[in-house]
């Protein structure tokens, strides 16, 4: 269906005068694109945002200092973890210098196997295993990021299409060879997942946005477990050899323990994460919040450790491995990031040890939790995170609202400190969608409440602006992939500039309607339960069509905001074209022959050929650092652009 100018789902059709671009391929595409680039280079290039992004530029490479982390250690301290900034992480043998990337790793013996990017492709992922001598021993390619081993067994999920379904499959982990096929996923609503648990315990997941099924493998066999549940979460088999899992029956029910020892735990009432059967330690957020519990037999948790706003990274190797303490790297607003020690009802701060060649003095932040209320009289809470002593002269409004998945606040000069350093708010909108509450949360905007998400942003981004004293000239709006859609939906409400001044997208999702109705594209049909089916669901069709950044424009498009987005041309979560088309429409053109004008009318669109949906840590400060100082320059309204 792509590419196709007439989307027909059997009792409607209609016509996108904009798919051409789809194919993404041609002559007339590369003379759009290259357009696109002129336009970008007219904001790129001028004096100000040039000079201002070189500074900012270095001062996101000298702030990377404090984020290469030297994390953790598994295999019995033969491996060491060390994690980078903008990169999953990377490993070394404790006696060599050489660290090598990976998305995941397992150790035995002398021997170790991990996944890395096949030929620096972001979406092929090959599994190696080597000695420790560094020699490759085996090598498999069209895997997942996944990799387990136990005793001789080797696990592994590979896949027939990108993006989607899976298969679970097992080898001699120190030969390779022997592979053997131990469930196929055929559903492509589905994917495949393997957990981790305690004590070398490995599970199998089938699994979709609004329910899953657990497997234990024993060697070469599956065993389903909990038949009538709808959500499972499994954590490994204890020293009495019971499962230890939390099911759900529905999403706004809390979580059932099941097996000893957590069945006899008392469990915090906030959203589980995390839990270590061996130590008794729980993590678990709520409204931006995490904390780690100490749970024992009916006894009430103890909180033991907490941040207010940002993100514990745990070693979740340590339960895998069966080890008695845990370690967590700690990334918050309130301090430069550092790691924990904690074992039962005991925690140890661990200051990070590692040379910083040009130290940084960053300014204490004022950290805020506000509460806005949406439309249908829900309390939404956000974040505000500014240097003390400053009155912001504009703010960056942060959403993503999908999945179920957590607002990343993290150590924010990790990707904002050219803002927070210019006098700039940042505020993280958690509204439902996502998961920084619970999974009710989470599920109250999916499907034919997709709207609710951008009912709550525009509440937040209202509150904050009354709380702040800025108002649409100073406020930009961010989201990225996802959370472009509640950007662009915020845009097409308030196309004139009344409530927000200016946009800024990374790899948006905005083309919702046309996107959730093209099976073929390799997440749509995973997705259903997401954002909506519009081939089965009238009710679907229509909500999509309600909040689809593309489809709710009005004619003469967005004239009073300021709209930047960034894509990557290989991009195959969300294709490059929904950009292009939507600033299209940005600019109020209706059919493609508008387009041939050459006024950008504040709209624009900036691509990397090589990149794909989530950018390489090299290039990052680069790209990043160009887009803030247009912002920049815009808030100071320095930026020449009409």
């Amino acid at each position: 269906m792509t590419a196709e100018e007439v989307r027909d789902i059997g009792y409607l059709k209609w016509k996108d005068p904009w798919a051409w671009m789809e194919s993404m391929k041609g002559k007339r595409w590369e003379n759009l694109i290259m357009k696109e680039k002129h336009h970008f280079h007219s904001l790129s290039s001028q004096s100000i945002v040039h000079k201002k992004s070189e500074q900012m530029e270095k001062e996101l490479q000298d702030m990377t200092q404090y984020l290469v982390i030297p994390g953790f250690s598994i295999g019995c301290g033969s491996i060491h973890i060390i994690f980078y900034p903008n990169a999953k992480f990377y490993w070394k043998w404790s006696w060599e210098k050489k660290c090598k990337p990976a998305f995941d790793i397992d150790v035995q013996q002398n021997y170790v196997w991990y996944t890395i990017p096949y030929n620096k492709s972001p979406y092929k992922i090959t599994l190696i295993c080597e000695d420790s001598s560094g020699k490759v021993i085996w090598k498999k390619n069209n895997i997942t990021g996944s990799v387990a081993v136990i005793d001789q067994y080797c696990y592994y999920i590979t896949v027939k299409e990108e993006l989607q379904g899976g298969i679970l499959c097992v080898c001699d982990a120190f030969t390779g060879k022997k592979e053997h096929i131990l469930y196929e996923e055929v559903d492509k609503q589905r994917r495949l997942n393997i957990y981790k648990g305690a004590n070398r315990t490995l599970y199998l997941e089938s699994e979709y946005p609004i329910e899953n099924k657990i497997w234990r493998i024993n060697g070469l066999h599956l065993t389903l477990l909990f038949r009538k549940s709808l959500i499972e979460l499994p954590f490994g088999r204890s020293n009495n050899g019971e499962d230890c899992i939390l099911t759900r029956n529905s999403r706004d029910q809390p979580w059932k323990a099941n097996g000893k020892p957590i069945s006899e735990w008392i469990l915090p009432d906030e959203e589980i994460e995390w839990l270590n059967i061996n130590t008794g330690n729980v993590v678990t957020i709520h409204e931006g919040a995490e904390t780690i519990w100490f749970c024992a037999a009916h006894k009430k948790p103890k909180k033991i450790f907490k941040i207010n706003a940002g993100v514990i990274h745990m070693n979740y190797w340590e339960a895998w491995e069966g080890s008695i303490t845990n370690h967590a790297i700690i990334k918050s607003p309130f301090e430069n990031p550092y790691t924990i020690q904690f074992v039962n009802d005991t925690v140890i701060k661990i200051p990070i040890q590692y040379p910083i060649k040009k130290p940084i003095s960053f300014r204490p932040l004022i950290v805020n939790k506000s509460y806005a209320t949406s439309k249908d009289g829900t309390r939404v809470p956000y974040i505000t995170l500014f240097e003390k002593g400053i009155k912001p002269k504009g703010q960056f409004i942060y959403v993503y609202g999908a999945y179920g998945s957590t607002t990343p606040i993290g150590w924010p000069y990790q990707n904002w400190y050219p803002l927070l350093k210019r006098k700039w708010a940042i505020v993280f909108a958690l509204v439902r969608g996502g998961g920084d509450v619970d999974s009710a949360w989470a599920e109250a905007a999916r499907r034919q409440n997709r709207h609710v998400s951008v009912d709550d942003f525009e509440a937040v981004i209202r509150h904050s602006q009354d709380r702040l004293h800025l108002g649409p000239e100073e406020t930009v709006i961010y989201g990225r992939s996802a959370g472009g859609l509640p950007v662009g939906a915020i845009v097409s409400r308030f196309p004139n500039g009344s409530l927000v001044g200016a946009a800024f997208t990374e790899v948006p999702y905005v083309d919702v309607l046309r996107t959730s109705s093209n099976p073929d594209l390799p997440l749509t049909i995973g997705e259903f339960e997401e954002f909506g089916n519009p081939f089965k669901k009238v009710m679907d069709f229509k909500e999509l069509l309600s909040v689809s950044p593309i489809n709710t424009l009005p004619t003469d498009g967005a004239p009073g905001v300021f709209v930047m987005s960034r894509v990557g041309l290989l991009d195959k979560q969300v294709f490059a074209y929904e950009s292009f088309k939507w600033i299209q429409r940005l600019r109020g053109y209706l059919t493609p022959e508008h387009s041939k004008m050459s006024d950008p009318k504040g709209k624009f669109v900036t691509f990397e050929r090589k990149e794909g949906h989530v950018y390489s840590g090299k290039r990052f400060p680069r790209f990043r650092a160009l887009d803030l100082a247009i912002l920049d320059t815009w808030v100071d309204k320095k930026l020449k652009y009409d």
